[in-house]
C-alpha cells in the first residue's frame, strides 16, 4: 500500500516537473521572441532615421535588408511585412518607384486577410497607392488608394480617410476627364482633416488641390486656395510650410498667369524661407528654378549665378540629377557667350554624371532583383520550416495529453501515428509538388537574369562601339581648324568650329537616347557633312531631299546613317578621279512605311577593296556597327527595319537603301 502511495507520489511530482520545465521554456522563447522583435523595429528605425540624417543610402539598404533577413527567420508574418515596406519606402525616398510599388504591394498581400492590426494594412495599402502614383501607374495607385479608403472609413480613421482621399484626388487629376472626381476627393481630405482639427494634413491637402489647379491652368482657383494654405501656415507659425506655399506662388504666377516677374518675387521669398529652416534640398532646387525663370526675363547673369549654386549645393548633397541638370544649362550659357571650352567642359560633367546615374540605377534595378529573387527562395524555405514547426508542436501536445491521462495512451498514440503516416503521406506528395515547381520557378527567373543581363551586356557594347566612330574624325576635325588657324583664316576657322561644336554637342547628347525623329538624325548629318565638305574643299557635293515626308514622326537609332554616309565619302567618293562627285540622301514613303536612300557616285565596292594604300588600307567598323544596331533595334522595339547595299552598274558607286516599317 505504501508502495503504491509513493509511486503515485512520485507520478505527480515527476508531472509537475515536466510542467514547470514546459512554462519555463515557453517564458523563455518569449522573451527571446520579444527581444528579436525589438531588435527588428529597431533595424527599420534606424534605416529611415539614416536616412534622414546622413543620407548614406548603402548603409541603408543594408539595415533595411537585415531586418527583412531576421523577420524571416522568426517568422513573424507582420514583421516580415513591416521590414519590405520600410525597404519599399527607402526605394521611394531614391525615386525607384516601381521596385518600392512592388516592395508595398507584397506587404499588403502577406496581411490583406491575416488578423493583425487594421493600421498595418491601411499603411501597406496607401504606401502601394502612393510608388504606384509615383511610377505613373494611375490604375494600380487608384485600386490601393481605394483599399486603404475602404479599411480607414470602416475604422472612421480620420487621418487614413484624409491620406487616401488626398492621394486618390492626386491620381485622378492625372486622368483626363476626371477633374471632377478628383476635387470631390481632395474635398473629402479636407473635411477629415478639419474633422480631426489637423492643420497640417488641411494643408498638405490644400497644397495638392492648388497645383492640381495649377496644372489645369485655372488661375482663381488656385490662387484662391494657396490663400488658405497661407493663412493655415501663418496661424501654425510653420516656416517651412510658408516657403512651401511662397514657392507655389511663385510657380502659379510662372505658369499659370505667365508673369514670371511676380514669379520670380515668391520664389525668393521661398529660398529665403528654405535657408532659414535649413532645407538645403529645396534650396537647392529653387536656385534652379530662379535661374530658369531668370532666362525667361532675359538675365541670363543672374541665370547663371542660380544654377552654379545649385550646382555647388547638389555636389554637396549628391543629388545626381540636380548636378546633370545645372550642368547642361551652365554649359549651354556658356555656349551663347561663346565662352566654348568651358561650355564643352560643363557639358562633358554633365554627361559623365549621367552616365554615372545610368550605371547606378542598373546596379540597383540588378541588385533589386536579385534580392527579389533571394526572397522568393527563402520564403519557400521558411514555408517549409513553418510545416515542420507545425509537426513539432503537434508532438508536444500529444505529449503533454499522454501525461493528463494515462489511460487513453494506447488509444491516441494509435491515432497518432496513423494521423502521422496519413500526414506525411499527404505531405510528401504535396512537397514533390511544391520542390517541382519551386525548381521550374529558379530555372524561369535564372533564365530571366540571364535575358536582362545578356540585354544591358548588348547595349552596353553598342554604345561603346559607337563611340569607337568618332575619335577619329574628331581629331580630323581639330586638325583642320588648326591648319586654318595657321593660314590666318580666321573667319573661315570661327565658322568650322562653330559647326563643329554643334555637331560634338548633338553626337554627346543623342546616344542618350535609344531613339530619336529622323529629322535630328538628318540635322546632325548636315553638320557632318558641312564639315566634311568645308575640310575636304569642296572635292564632293550633297544633296538632301524628304519629299514631304513627317520626318519627325519617323524614329530610328541615332546615329544610325553617320556610318554609312562616312564609309561613301571616305571609299567611294574621295579616291574617286571623277570631275563631279556627288552624295545624295533622299527621304520617301514607301510601302506602309519610310525608305532612306544614300546614294554616291565613287568608286564602288569592288574597286575600293582593291586599294591598299592609306586610309582605305584601315578596316572600317562603321557597317558592321551599323548592321548589329539594326538588329538590336527590331529586336527591342518590334519593328521591322532592312538595310540593303547596292552596287551600281559599271563600277559606278553605292547605293544604300534603309526600309521601315
Amino acid at each position: 500500500m505504501n508502495f503504491k502511495l509513493n509511486y503515485i507520489k512520485t507520478q505527480q511530482k515527476l508531472q509537475l516537473s515536466l510542467l514547470v520545465l514546459f512554462f519555463m521554456g515557453v517564458n523563455l522563447y518569449a522573451q527571446k521572441s520579444v527581444k528579436d522583435t525589438l531588435s527588428i523595429v529597431e533595424l527599420i528605425e534606424e534605416s529611415r532615421q539614416l536616412h534622414k540624417e546622413k543620407h548614406n543610402e548603402k548603409e541603408e539598404y543594408r539595415l533595411a535588408n537585415l531586418a527583412i533577413d531576421k523577420a524571416l527567420s522568426l517568422e513573424d508574418t507582420l514583421l516580415y511585412a513591416r521590414s519590405l515596406d520600410n525597404l519599399g519606402l527607402l526605394y521611394r525616398y531614391h525615386e525607384w518607384y516601381k521596385l518600392a510599388m512592388n516592395l508595398h504591394v507584397r506587404a499588403y498581400e502577406l496581411v490583406e486577410h491575416k488578423k493583425v492590426e487594421i493600421l498595418y494594412k491601411m499603411i501597406f495599402a496607401n504606401n502601394a497607392g502612393l510608388a504606384a502614383r509615383y511610377s505613373q501607374q494611375y490604375d494600380d495607385a487608384v485600386i490601393y488608394y481605394l483599399k486603404a479608403l475602404k479599411l480607414a472609413e470602416q475604422e472612421n480613421n480620420l487621418r487614413n480617410i484624409a491620406i487616401s482621399s488626398n492621394g486618390l484626388g492626386n491620381t485622378l487629376s492625372k486622368i483626363p476627364r476626371e477633374e471632377e472626381q478628383a476635387i470631390f476627393y481632395f474635398n473629402k481630405a479636407v473635411e477629415s482633416s478639419e474633422a480631426r482639427n489637423d492643420s497640417l494634413g488641411m494643408a498638405m491637402n490644400y497644397l495638392s488641390i492648388a497645383y492640381h489647379y495649377i496644372d489645369n491652368n485655372n488661375a482663381d482657383a488656385a490662387f484662391e486656395t494657396l490663400s488658405k494654405l497661407k493663412e493655415i501656415n501663418e496661424k501654425l507659425k510653420d516656416e517651412f510650410g510658408i516657403a512651401i506655399t511662397n514657392e507655389a506662388m511663385g510657380r502659379a504666377y510662372i505658369n499659370v498667369n505667365n508673369n514670371p516677374v511676380l514669379g520670380k518675387e515668391y520664389l525668393t521669398k521661398a529660398l529665403k524661407g528654405y535657408e532659414k529652416v535649413n532645407k538645403i534640398y529645396n534650396v537647392a532646387h529653387t536656385y534652379h528654378r530662379l535661374g530658369n525663370n531668370e532666362i525667361s526675363l532675359g538675365n541670363k547673369k543672374e541665370a547663371l549665378n542660380y544654377f552654379q549654386n545649385s550646382l555647388q549645393l547638389a555636389y554637396k548633397l549628391e543629388l545626381l540629377d540636380l548636378i546633370v541638370k545645372n550642368s547642361f544649362s551652365i554649359s549651354s550659357l556658356m555656349e551663347e557667350k561663346g565662352k566654348l571650352k568651358e561650355a564643352l567642359d560643363y557639358y562633358k560633367n554633365a554627361s559623365r554624371y549621367q552616365d554615372s546615374l545610368g550605371l547606378k540605377n542598373q546596379e540597383i534595378k540588378i541588385s533589386a532583383l536579385t534580392q527579389e529573387y533571394d526572397l522568393d527562395k527563402k520564403e519557400s524555405e521558411i514555408a517549409l520550416l513553418e510545416k515542420d514547426k507545425i509537426l513539432k508542436e503537434e508532438e508536444i501536445r500529444k505529449s503533454s495529453e499522454k501525461i493528463k491521462n494515462q489511460k487513453l495512451f494506447s488509444y491516441a498514440l494509435a491515432i497518432c501515428v496513423l494521423g502521422i503516416i496519413l500526414f506525411s503521406l499527404i505531405q510528401y506528395r504535396n512537397i514533390s509538388a511544391r520542390r517541382a515547381a519551386e525548381k521550374q520557378l529558379q530555372e524561369n527567373e535564372k533564365q530571366l537574369l540571364q535575358t536582362e543581363y545578356k540585354k544591358s551586356l548588348a547595349e552596353a557594347e553598342i554604345t561603346i562601339s559607337r563611340m569607337q566612330v568618332n575619335p577619329h574624325f574628331i581629331f580630323n576635325c581639330l586638325n583642320a581648324i588648326n591648319l586654318l588657324i595657321k593660314k590666318e583664316e580666321n573667319k573661315s576657322a570661327s565658322r568650322y568650329l562653330n559647326t563643329f561644336s554643334r555637331f560634338i554637342r548633338m553626337t554627346l547628347e543623342l546616344p542618350k537616347k535609344e531613339t530619336i525623329s529622323l529629322d535630328e538624325e538628318l540635322k546632325l548629318i548636315n553638320y557632318y557633312l558641312e564639315l566634311e565638305e568645308y575640310r575636304f574643299g569642296g572635292s564632293f557635293t550633297y544633296h538632301i531631299e524628304t519629299n514631304d515626308v513627317n520626318l519627325s514622326q519617323v524614329k530610328i537609332p541615332p546615329m544610325l546613317l553617320q556610318p554609312i554616309i562616312e564609309n561613301a565619302i571616305w571609299h567611294g567618293l574621295l579616291v574617286s578621279r571623277k570631275d563631279s562627285r556627288e552624295l545624295k540622301i533622299i527621304v520617301k514613303d514607301h510601302g506602309d512605311g519610310t525608305r532612306i536612300i544614300i546614294d554616291d557616285n565613287g568608286i564602288g565596292r569592288k574597286k575600293s577593296k582593291e586599294l591598299k594604300t592609306g586610309y582605305i588600307k584601315k578596316k572600317s567598323l562603321g557597317m558592321k556597327i551599323t548592321s548589329e544596331r539594326i538588329e538590336h533595334f527590331n529586336n527591342s522595339f518590334d519593328c521591322k527595319m532592312k538595310m540593303s547595299i547596292i552596287d551600281k552598274e559599271d563600277d559606278s558607286g553605292t547605293q544604300v537603301i534603309l526600309d521601315m516599317q
